[in-house]
């Protein structure tokens, strides 16, 4: 795909920009992120979660965005693959008042900067076609 080469790193930056951050989503898509018989294709959770109104559904939308975010991070070698791809520092930021909350929107601004980075130091050229 056109985003993940060298020389269109900038491109991908003003879509990262431009989408405030579903752009993570778009490149998960061409990195092939999405898995079959994942929580996100069963239907029963996104009809529950409508069911129980809006909230529930904003919830797994953030979720699978932030999920196919860090996926599409690691495939493209963002360094700190440890902390960010285990749920347990998302759910620690989550919970500790203040501090957790700053360090989830930097974590979050990080998995969605570096890997524009990381195209433009050349690792998306391996998956582009």
């Amino acid at each position: 795909m056109v985003f993940l080469k060298k020389q269109n790193w900038f491109l991908a930056l003003i879509m990262t920009l431009l989408t405030q951050g579903l752009f993570g989503v778009i490149l998960g898509y061409f990195l092939k992120s999405f898995k079959k018989g994942a929580w996100y294709t069963k239907w029963q959770y996104w009809v529950f979660g409508a069911v129980c109104l809006i909230f529930p559904v904003f919830i797994l939308a953030l979720v699978l965005i932030i999920q196919i975010t860090c996926d599409v991070a690691d495939k493209l070698n963002v360094p700190g693959s440890k902390i960010y791809n285990s749920p347990y520092s998302w759910i620690l930021c989550l919970i500790v008042p203040i501090v957790g909350w700053i360090l989830l929107v930097v974590m979050y601004l990080y998995v969605n900067i570096w890997p524009v980075v990381m195209i433009y130091k050349g690792e998306g050229e391996k998956y582009a076609k």
